[in-house]
């Protein structure tokens, strides 16, 4: 709480203050959502290569919190479901986030409070690997968002990255 006291003067010699009266100002803080910045890349994705790290140049931040408690990590657009479109991730050395990969709906889940920056470095491990030897062209959405852990407003904004995905001509076997 602040406490601001008011006085006002009459310019005219002695006595020229009047007596202070004070005002009371109650300050509530408000839970300031965490934000995911610096998404946006493409990766380029060809049939048949090992899980490749999908946006290395995220940033997070959060004004009022050191801390996260979870992200998702989402294929929002074009997900082929049935473990072809897989998503794997790296904990940070030092963390205790955990997480697991739902190839039905093709969202991974991380969960554990630790620092920012330990999540960061999560995240900027997690890979997209296509496991089918006839893949859908469509490029896939990669949808990213945390978690502060805070109440209301804990959730940051979504942000988005994109995985472009070429298929190869496979040979014909007799």
């Amino acid at each position: 709480a602040r406490t601001i006291s008011w006085q006002v003067n009459d310019g005219s010699g002695a006595n020229n203050l009047s007596s202070a009266v004070t005002s009371t100002v109650a300050v509530t803080a408000v839970n300031d959502a965490p934000v995911v910045s610096g998404a946006g890349a493409t990766l380029a994705y060809t049939e048949n290569a090992s899980a490749t790290v999908i946006d290395a140049s995220l940033t997070l931040s959060d004004v009022d919190s050191n801390n996260l408690t979870g992200a998702t990590v989402t294929i929002s657009g074009n997900f082929q479901s049935g473990g072809e479109d897989v998503l794997a991730f790296t904990a940070a050395s030092g963390s205790n986030i955990t997480g697991s990969f739902n190839n039905s709906t093709g969202v991974l889940t991380l969960s554990g409070t630790t620092t920012k920056a330990l999540y960061e470095q999560t995240l900027e491990s997690v890979t997209y690997q296509n496991t089918s030897d006839n893949p859908s062209t469509s490029a896939r959405t990669i949808t990213w968002q945390v978690n502060d852990g805070s109440g209301a407003n804990n959730l940051s904004s979504a942000v988005t990255s994109t995985v472009a995905v070429t298929a190869v001509n496979d040979v014909p076997t007799i």
